[in-house]
């Protein structure tokens, strides 16, 4: 085969000079790799899309190449070959890629289209049907040899320059919208102390009862696992607190034999009716010569416990129940995922024994005690996960065992980013291989920098300590900024105010409202004022259910303004996210990032009552579910369960770009915001002052349009039925918009016009409508 010159020094400097690995840039170079979905482009870092059977997403790589001592425009297509490897196509996983160059009738027809010096490849488009991670990169060869030469000498990405793999995480398209979330322990639901003063924990029939009222669409299980309490090596009682931590794992494959009744409470009949466990179920946890289900309900649950083990019946019931909470869930439109972990196990559990090598050892042998920062987990041992194929290979099993044997939707991983990538992209897949619809949610207590390659379907969005402390707009508007900009467009992340792992948002909220109000008579007054409207309007109510503070007597102001900054919490996570925008460019120019990240509000069980209570799930303590019943917790209980009717009917929170509003009013305690689309938006405004209220004056000329006001969408006082003494202004000219906040008042305003033929809104926007990383203080 004849070759050119150039072609020949190509060679020479592709394959004959050049050392895989060197990384000289004069010689040879290429990265800048990237990807395309949809109209949204993406670093290699990660990038995402969103499937389910009807809707599949195209995938598109860029990459970049340069050789040195060579004018890169005399390069014509032919001279280098390209191709894109990645295993979300069959093996061998090879699509083509094409130089670009001008197209024919042009002047410069067949010209690179370079970007600065270099040369750009761009790849078929590769279909993303199902659900998994999957892997990128491109190969080069300038041999002369033909593509399907069996001898043709490839060079790889990663040996031109210190490149990584590209990685696409596909998710269930249910995902996208940003699902609502509750985390519950299944100890403290349903928990009681007998006259006796001994406590006894939740089961989870007793979720089973009440997932249906529950105003979120997942629920999120805190570890179910069998834990233990011992020491291998030292024989102690090493438990954390008086009841032991969940995370401290002693069997992965069995459930907490306190999850479910006493045997006397069991009725097995009942649940071999309802299919609720069958002859696999008892082969596996009772042996081969087991009885038969029927022969096991005739016989009744404390027969089987004396006969065949207490703990054995646990395992049966267990399952049962747990398949009766799904089922149920199911029933309803929700869906259930549990606490994977990872990290560690008990310190007395038999992989100590049989693989002691899995374990990070002290040097007297001992498995290593989990530390993070100052945290000391004294519990538990800490697994040597990384890369120890082996125990990676058991951990693999746990979240299919569970999710096909009581039909649970997917899985929370504790401490995600902890964990090495290649192994959480295999166990990404393995869990969508066995249940497309899954939702893998990964933990990310972390700097955001450091989650934005944790292939998951949703993240963490760390606001808590920001809905605690935060007392200015500012603050949040910048972190929310820079979340957009860091993650990859799409990122759905769990927002909420307070979880197991923090104190009760309510509780330090009261603390601190009791000590404003001394200081603050004028708001003494208004919350008094509120309290007492309360009480009195529900002693009108037909249904005869009273007010009353958490103590039994009156509601107290510091309460209610506990009760409304919870409700507003949970406003500004549902309110503050952003639709993923375009960010369009040529190809011979290096695209400009996509940003937005959707915000999934979240609850933990008991904060739709304002609990003050933490979730101590290793202390005998108490939850107030009965708060529930009696203003203001009942208020705050039914606004969060109409919730979710009214942000669905918010197109704008939902596919919307966002404008944030700084310095609104002088103090800055405004956090206000512009959900748009191209037909509509929606202006939030949040009041975070607890003790005064604010007149705000909201510029919306950025628009290029006069908005009209069309509603009030939401009103957090309203939701709560509180009533003020005056109703708050409201008034919109020309582009400015001025309303009164009362003091922790959330307000959604409706805006619409006649859109011009050269406004372009939300997804697509022109130049002329902010972006995220554009917005400047006004």
């Amino acid at each position: 085969m004849s070759t050119t010159p150039r072609q020949q020094v190509l060679k020479c400097q592709l394959h004959d000079d050049f050392v895989p690995g060197a990384y000289d840039n004069w010689v040879v170079w290429a990265g800048a790799l990237s990807a395309q979905i949809g109209e949204l482009s993406f670093a290699a870092t990660l990038a995402r899309a969103y499937v389910d059977e009807e809707q599949h997403r195209q995938l598109q790589v860029r990459v970049e190449l340069f050789f040195g001592g060579l004018d890169m425009s005399q390069i014509r297509t032919g001279d280098i070959d390209a191709r894109l490897w990645t295993d979300a196509v069959p093996a061998p996983g090879y699509v083509p890629m094409a130089l670009v160059v001008n197209e024919d009738g042009t002047p410069e027809e067949g010209v690179p289209r370079l970007c600065e010096a270099n040369l750009v490849f761009v790849s078929d488009r590769v279909s993303l049907t199902t659900p998994g991670t999957f892997s990128y990169t491109a190969e080069f060869s300038a041999d002369g040899l033909p593509l399907e030469d069996p001898g043709k000498h490839w060079v790889a990405l990663n040996d031109l320059a210190p490149n990584q793999d590209g990685l696409v995480v596909v998710s269930p398209r249910w995902v996208e919208s940003g699902p609502t979330m509750m985390e519950v322990s299944l100890r403290k639901l349903g928990a009681q102390v007998d006259t006796e003063g001994h406590f006894h924990g939740g089961h989870i029939e007793d979720l089973t009862a009440v997932v249906a009222d529950l105003p979120v669409d997942v629920i999120y299980l805190l570890p179910f696992f069998k834990p233990g309490f011992g020491d291998l090596h030292t024989k102690l009682d090493v438990r954390k607190g008086e009841l032991g931590s969940p995370y401290a794992v002693a069997d992965f494959f069995s459930l907490d034999p306190t999850l479910v009744p006493d045997p006397d409470s069991i009725d097995l009949a009942g649940l071999l009716a309802q299919d609720l466990f069958d002859a696999g179920d008892v082969t596996e946890i009772f042996g081969d010569q087991s009885p038969s289900p029927e022969e096991l309900a005739d016989q009744g649950a404390p027969q089987v416990a004396r006969s065949l083990g207490a703990d054995g019946l646990a395992q049966l019931t267990g399952r049962a129940h747990l398949r009766a909470l799904t089922r149920r869930a199911h029933e309803v439109g929700k869906r259930v995922i549990f606490d994977l972990v990872l990290m560690q196990t008990s310190r007395d559990h038999p992989l100590i024994r049989q693989h002691p090598e899995w374990y990070v050892q002290e040097p007297d042998g001992r498995p290593a005690i989990h530390r993070i920062a100052w945290l000391e987990y004294s519990d538990v041992a800490l697994f040597d996960l990384s890369f120890n194929e082996p125990l990676q290979e058991y951990l693999l099993q746990i979240a299919p065992y569970w999710i096909e044997r009581c039909d649970l939707d997917g899985v929370r991983i504790d401490a995600s980013q902890t964990v090495d990538r290649p192994f959480l992209k295999r166990l990404h897949n393995r869990i969508h291989g066995i249940r497309p619809e899954a939702l893998v949610l990964g933990e990310t207590l972390c700097p955001l920098q450091e989650a934005t390659d944790i292939p998951v379907d949703m993240i963490y969005a760390l606001f808590v300590d920001f809905h605690r402390d935060a007392e200015k707009a500012a603050p949040l508007i910048d972190f929310l900024e820079l979340m957009h900009s860091t993650f990859a467009a799409g990122t759905v992340a769990k927002a909420y105010f307070e979880n197991h792992d923090s104190p009760r948002a309510s509780h330090v909220w009261a603390q601190r409202f009791d000590e404003l109000l001394q200081a603050a008579p004028k708001a003494l007054d208004h919350w008094s004022r509120l309290a007492s409207g309360l009480e009195a309007r529900s002693d009108a109510r037909s249904d005869a259910r009273p007010a009353a503070g958490p103590d039994g007597g009156p509601i107290s102001p510091a309460r209610m303004m506990v009760v409304a900054k919870n409700l507003q919490a949970s406003l500004i996570d549902a309110s503050l996210g952003m639709a993923p925008q375009p960010a369009a460019a040529a190809d011979d120019q290096r695209p400009h990032l996509s940003g937005g990240t959707r915000l999934a509000w979240a609850l933990e069980w008991g904060s739709q009552w304002a609990e003050m209570q933490r979730t101590d799930f290793e202390q005998p303590t108490l939850l107030k579910p009965e708060w529930a019943q009696t203003s203001p917790g009942l208020d705050l209980s039914e606004a969060y369960r109409r919730l979710p009717h009214v942000l669905a009917s918010c197109t704008e929170l939902q596919d919307g770009a966002v404008y944030y509003h700084r310095h609104v009013t002088e103090t800055d305690s405004v956090l206000a915001a512009t959900r748009y689309v191209h037909e509509s938006a929606l202006l939030v405004l949040h009041n975070l002052d607890a003790v005064a209220e604010h007149t705000v004056d909201i510029d919306l000329s950025w628009l290029t349009v006069n908005p009209v006001l069309r509603d009030v969408i939401y009103d957090s006082y309203d939701a709560l039925r509180l009533v003020s003494s005056q109703t708050p202004s409201l008034t919109i000219q020309g582009s400015h918009l001025s309303t009164v906040l009362a003091p922790l008042q959330s307000r959604f305003l409706r805006l619409t016009w006649v859109p011009s033929p050269t406004m372009s809104m939300g997804a697509g926007s022109t130049p002329a409508v902010p972006q995220p990383n554009d917005l400047q203080p006004e």
